[in-house]
Parts: C-alpha cells; structure tokens; sequence
C-alpha cells in the first residue's frame, strides 16, 4: 500500500463509489492515483515511474504528452475557444480522416464510444425501419443498453455456441437487452443462421473487426467478407466499432487491413490520442440521414468537436497518416512475442502473446483464441503472477487477463526487454510451482 494512495483513496471513498469514477481503474487494497505521464511511464502519487503497458486503455498510440499533440491542444486552449461552435481544426482533421480511410462517406464527431455507438444505431434503426440489433459475444461497444450485454459472460451465461446467451453485463439496463441478438464470433454459418431467423427484425450488426476488449481475438477474413454479404442481402446495416482498431492496424483501420467495408464505422481511442473525441463514419446515404437540413435523425451535443479535443485528432492524424507509427509497433510487437515465445519454449509453460498495432495480449493457452469461449480459458493466476512480476518491475499492465495491453510510439526496445525481464521472474515462479 503506498502512503499517497492510500491517502487519497480514503478521501475519494468518502464522496465517491469505490473512490474510482470508472470500474476498471478500481484495485485492492486501493486504487493508485496517478500526477504526472510523458512518453511511455507514469508517475503515482507517491512519485514512483511506471513504465504504462495500458496507455489509456489504447488510446494514447503516439504516447502521454506528445510533443505535437500537446502543442496544438495548447494552441486551441490559448485560443479561448472551449465548446459550441465550430473551429477550423475539426475541418482539418475530418479531411484528414478522409485522406487516410479508404472508401470514406461522411462523418460527425461524438465525445465518447459509446455515444458513438448511440448515433450509429440510431441511423440504422432509421433506414431500416427496425429495432433490434445484434452483436457478438463478448464484445463490448459502450455502456448503452442494447449493446451491454454478453461482455465478459461467464461460463454459467453462455448458452449454447448456435445460440448465445444475452446476459446484461449490469444491472439496471432497460428491457429492449432482452431483444439484443448476441452472435458467435468467427462462427460464420451460426452467426448466419441467427441473422436469417432475425432478419426482420435487426436493424445492425455491430462487430468489432478484433476482440480487443477481451485481449486480441482478430476475426477471420472469412468471416467478416461474410457479414458483409450477409448484412448486404438481408438488408442489415453493418456497423464496424473501430475505437481500438482504428489507426493502430493501418492508418485506415480494420478497413484497411482486411478490405472490407462497413455501411457505418465508430472510432475514438487513438484518434485523439487520449483526448475525448469520437466519430461516426459512413456512407453518404447514411449519414444524410443526420443532416441538420432536412435530416430526420439528430445529433446534438455541447461537446462535440470540442475545441482541444478536435486539435488533438488533427495533430494525432497527421502523424498517424504516414504508417510509421505502425509499422514500428508491429517491430515492438514482434520483439515481445518472439520473447514470450522463448520463454514458453524453456519454462514450458503454454502461453500465445496475442495482438497487433501495439495492442497485445498474452493468453495462457496451448494456441490462438478464436473467440470469447477459448480467450476465456487462459489461467487466471498464471496471468496473476505475470501481472504481479510486472508491477514489482513496476511495469502496469492490465488487472483482468481478459483486458488488453498497449504499446505507443513511445515505447523503445528498452521498455520491450523490462517486459520481457518481468515475464522471466513470473516464469520461473511458475516453472517452480508445478
């Protein structure tokens, strides 16, 4: 326990739930409150560097503080501009986003995910004239009650594979969860049986193009040209959610990489770089639909494309256009598994380092997860004292094993070998307790 947090713990606890305002930052004995970041670490309370193997929960790709990014945020806060109008640098950064999306419509700014999410369903639900939605299980794409449920089911909460459950991942969620349709992933003639039986009914599919949420389960390219068709015969508006894909693949996402192309996309995360900003993308058809002129869907918020956070995405997206930033976090990326690799090899010890554009995730399994039912396998406490090696090298990495780990552009061959020394104590542990 460490004196600061500790400190600062009781005193949020007083006021606030947990003394946490997001679920995932809560730990025990106490949370750790952080003061300070640059690059890739983190200072605590108490002043102790962590090298950060979270980075915002992927968003930070370009690392806390970057130079160009903080300059312009500076830039916009000088200016004295905050929120309610319309500033050049959110016209510069949406030709920026179409400069690098391939086949790109239109698109309109959100705040966050899951508000993000809120306006794609609303689009589709428009166009379609139908109200139920489906997605895949385990996914998670935001806070709003169609969309949570079946994350992080638990093995009681499954169902059937032809046939998933629809747990509600909270309390409190209105009854229209009861009418979610939750699809197996990278199971194409299941999801397409499912699809079929509902498809009067189902306004969107909503599918992340990788299970980040859950580590790094990548969709097939079978099954994702299959949505496509799919959702294209039975007139389904196919929604790819790209917060955590999106720029850290290729600079065009998901898209880029497997060449298929959604009627509607949602990004945030990377786009700012840290900063609150989402958006929705899409055909133009679609998105007409929201027009203020005539458009019969709305889209209204204070914060969108507030004035930091849309010079944020456009100094984010100028960097993040050349393909640099990726490429070389897919090196990063290749060090630390070939290193996991070899360390599975000598301790034997089964475990797959799973990911792609500085998201990774290592499962203690004998192969690749294909999806929620085999990442959910991986050895709890073999990630446990993985997760507890790391925080004495204080190195942080994510409290569940089915979270995920992220590299930036900051992170350098170093920080890849602190790792890697920090997995080699847990391995050994390991190695001798069995």
């Amino acid at each position: 326990m460490t004196d600061a947090s500790a400190a600062l713990y009781r005193r949020a606890a007083v006021h606030v739930p947990g003394g946490v305002h997001s679920d995932t930052r809560f730990a025990q004995p106490h949370p750790r409150y952080f003061v300070r970041a640059e690059g890739a670490h983190v200072w605590d309370a108490d002043g102790v560097r962590w090298l950060d193997c979270t980075m915002g929960n992927g968003s930070v790709l370009l690392g806390h503080a970057h130079p160009d990014v903080d300059a312009a945020v500076t830039g916009a806060v000088r200016d004295g501009l905050t929120t309610g109008l319309e500033t050049p640098a959110a016209v510069s950064a949406v030709e920026r986003l179409a400069a690098i999306v391939p086949d790109f419509g239109q698109v309109r700014f959100a705040n966050t995910g899951t508000e993000a999410v809120m306006h794609a369903l609303a689009i589709a639900r428009h166009v379609t004239g139908r109200q139920r939605v489906a997605k895949a299980e385990g996914a998670y794409h935001g806070w709003f009650d169609p969309v949570w449920v079946s994350t992080w089911p638990t093995a009681d909460q499954l169902g059937p594979q032809s046939r998933p459950g629809v747990p509600p991942s909270s309390a409190g969620l209105s009854a229209v969860t009861a009418d979610t349709v939750v699809v197996p992933f990278n199971d194409l003639d299941a999801t397409a049986a499912l699809l079929r039986e509902h498809a009067d009914e189902l306004a969107a599919l909503v599918v992340e193009p990788v299970l980040i949420d859950i580590g790094y389960v990548p969709a097939t390219s079978a099954y994702l040209r299959g949505l496509r068709e799919l959702t294209d015969e039975l007139g389904i508006v196919l929604v790819f959610d790209e917060l955590l894909t999106g720029f850290r693949l290729a600079p065009g996402g998901a898209r880029e990489v497997y060449g298929v192309v959604p009627d509607l996309t949602t990004y945030g995360k990377a786009l700012g770089n840290g900063y609150p900003i989402a958006a929705v993308e899409g055909r133009r058809e679609l998105m007409a639909t929201t027009d203020p002129v005539g458009g019969p869907v709305g889209w209204v918020g204070t914060y969108n494309g507030h004035g930091s956070a849309v010079a944020a995405a456009d100094a984010s997206l100028a960097v993040l256009a050349t393909g640099e930033s990726q490429a070389y976090l897919d090196k990063l990326l290749g060090t630390l598994r070939d290193g996991f690799a070899e360390l599975s090899a000598r301790y034997s010890i089964p475990v797959v380092l799973a990911g792609a554009g500085g998201h990774f995730q290592p499962y203690f399994l004998t192969g690749p997860a294909g999806s929620y039912r085999e990442a959910m396998r991986t050895d709890a406490e073999r990630y446990a004292t993985l997760r507890a090696a790391a925080e004495r090298h204080h190195i942080l990495l994510p409290g569940k094993p089915l979270l995920h780990a992220a590299l930036s552009t900051a992170h350098t061959d170093d920080d890849v070998s602190a790792l890697l020394a920090a997995a080699e104590e847990a391995f050994a542990q390991l190695s001798e307790s069995t």
